[in-house]
Formats: structure tokens, C-alpha cells, sequence
């Protein structure tokens, strides 16, 4: 605490949190319980929207160098479209097959 005032958390730090908690449920919970790592209900909205997008987007991997950092999409468009469908709990067990 720098005069009195909390740290902010960083963005790898809420989504930490957010993913820690997620992993410690066992069941399907409330998003009102993000309010137990300070998230309140709109702001947790916000990031339970941009992390479904995200996961829902083709897998990329980073590359590290010396001096840069390349992207490189690991999956095409055919394979985000698989394991869309593979995932897909709507979708009857045999369609996924």
C-alpha cells in the first residue's frame, strides 16, 4: 500500500484470481461469488465475456527471441471449428463424434 491506498492488481493478477477461483469450485457457482476476489457484478460481466471470447478464438503460441516476440496460430480455422463442435455440450454426443 503506497499512502494509505490498496495496489491495484495487475491484469495477469485478476485473471489469476479468477481462474483460481474457478478451479477451486467443484459445481457450477454464482458469478456473484467473484465478488470474493473484489470483482463486483458489472466489472466481473466484463470479464467473464472477454475470457469466453477468448477461449472461443484459434489457439496461438508465443515464440520468445532475444529482442522479440513472434505470434504464431497453431490452429486453423477448420480445427477451431472441430473442437467448437467437440465441446459443444448442446450438440448430441454422437454429432460431436
Amino acid at each position: 500500500m503506497i499512502d494509505g491506498k490498496p495496489k491495484r492488481r495487475t491484469i495477469q493478477e485478476r485473471v489469476e484470481d479468477i481462474f483460481e477461483l474457478i478451479n477451486s469450485q467443484n459445481k457450477p457457482f454464482p458469478k456473484s461469488r467473484l465478488k470474493d476476489i473484489g470483482l463486483n457484478p458489472k466489472s466481473a460481466e466484463k470479464w467473464l465475456k472477454l475470457i469466453d471470447y477468448i477461449q472461443k478464438q484459434p489457439k496461438i503460441r508465443l515464440i520468445q527471441t532475444e529482442h522479440n516476440t513472434f505470434i504464431e496460430k497453431v490452429e486453423g480455422k477448420y480445427q477451431a471449428l472441430m473442437r467448437k463442435m467437440i465441446l459443444d455440450e448442446t450438440l448430441p454426443f454422437e454429432q460431436r463424434l
